[in-house]
């Protein structure tokens, strides 16, 4: 009796044979990982389902010529490329539409990175978060931060290195966008 689930090893030789309940037992198996990983990254349920719809498409076209050691990995591997893939297509879609970028669309671009960078900070931890909003937000000096919450200096500077390094990868899309801006003189 063969298992619900083989190794990933067979999968791929008997995908290659044309067997369909390979396809249907990878499915089965990793869709809604592989989406659930796509949620985590793009935050968009349309644009995570289709990214692992056309990775599904893509393995059946290319069965026949696959050459995978490790299944999961592949996959995995596979969604993240579609969706920096996505991320990169959206971006410059958004500099080539930046010849038209109007006056009106100005105050909403600056409204939506306001609430990115809120829900940003939103999500550092708690201390972190604090010592960088007294620092950014607030003007206040490392000295003072570190005598307010009697911490040492470097303390609240690794905190505050720690903060602009998450926000820097989760306002990444709006940094090169914004960059794009300045480069074709909209900002």
């Amino acid at each position: 009796m063969q298992p619900p689930f083989p190794d990933d090893p067979q999968l791929p030789d008997r995908l290659g044979s044309d067997d369909p309940q390979a396809f249907e037992d990878i499915y089965r198996r990793y869709w809604k990982r592989l989406y659930d990983f796509a949620y985590s990254k793009t935050r968009d349920a349309d644009v995570s389902e289709e990214v692992v719809q056309e990775l599904f498409v893509t393995l059946w076209e290319r069965r026949h010529s696959l050459q995978v050691k490790n299944l999961q990995s592949y996959l995995f591997t596979s969604v993240r490329n579609r969706i920096i893939d996505h991320f990169k297509d959206r971006t410059f879609a958004a500099l080539d539409s930046a010849d038209t970028f109007s006056e009106p669309e100005y105050p909403l671009f600056l409204d939506e990175l306001e609430q990115a960078m809120q829900e940003a900070v939103g999500q550092l931890p708690d201390k972190t978060r604090k010592i960088f909003i007294l620092n950014r937000f607030e003007g206040n000096t490392v000295r003072q931060i570190a005598s307010l919450l009697g911490m040492p200096e470097r303390t609240v500077e690794y905190h505050i290195t720690q903060a602009l390094k998450t926000l820097k990868t989760l306002l990444k899309d709006f940094i090169v966008l914004m960059l794009g801006l300045i480069a074709c003189g909209k900002f």
